[in-house]
């Protein structure tokens, strides 16, 4: 994402930011929210929030770092920035891909007996395929450790 004026001033960046969060949550609908995000983002930066989500995606199913390296054309700290988010973040990310693996199932209900598009990418093999069948649970079952962690720790 394109560089940012450190000399903003932080109680005015922090009403920026809330506007923006306040500005996703008046989005309703699939459409407004392509329009909205066109509007605002260059073309690179949804390529790279796309991208970001796929690898989310690709971690929470179990793919290695060196095959989403290759699938994806990233880096491996950009791989490790996403794991970060998926395990110490707000949850945001998993919530969004276990809703998501909802709408992929569905499309793949309704395009029965064609190649599934979502569950793995070409040229991984059988056990990547394997892997994939796992879904977000692994990732969601990870978090919930790492959470009470976390919570044992602030009670201390």
């Amino acid at each position: 994402m394109p560089r940012f004026s450190v000399f903003t001033d932080p109680k005015k960046l922090a009403i920026f930011i809330h506007r923006f969060w306040d500005a996703i949550t008046l989005i309703e609908n699939r459409g407004e929210a392509i329009s909205f995000l066109k509007d605002l983002l260059t073309p690179t930066e949804v390529r790279m929030l796309a991208k970001r989500l796929q690898i989310a995606d690709m971690l929470a199913k179990g793919y290695k770092y060196e095959d989403i390296k290759t699938h994806m054309r990233v880096t491996v700290q950009t791989i490790s920035h996403v794991n970060n988010k998926l395990n110490y973040g707000e949850d945001g990310l998993i919530k969004i891909l276990q809703k998501l693996e909802k709408i992929d199932q569905s499309r793949q209900d309704r395009f029965e007996g064609k190649r599934n598009l979502f569950s793995q990418p070409p040229g991984l093999g059988r056990a990547a395929s394997n892997l994939a069948a796992l879904g977000v649970s692994k990732i969601v079952s990870h978090h919930k450790k790492v959470s009470s962690i976390k919570s044992s720790r602030k009670m201390l």
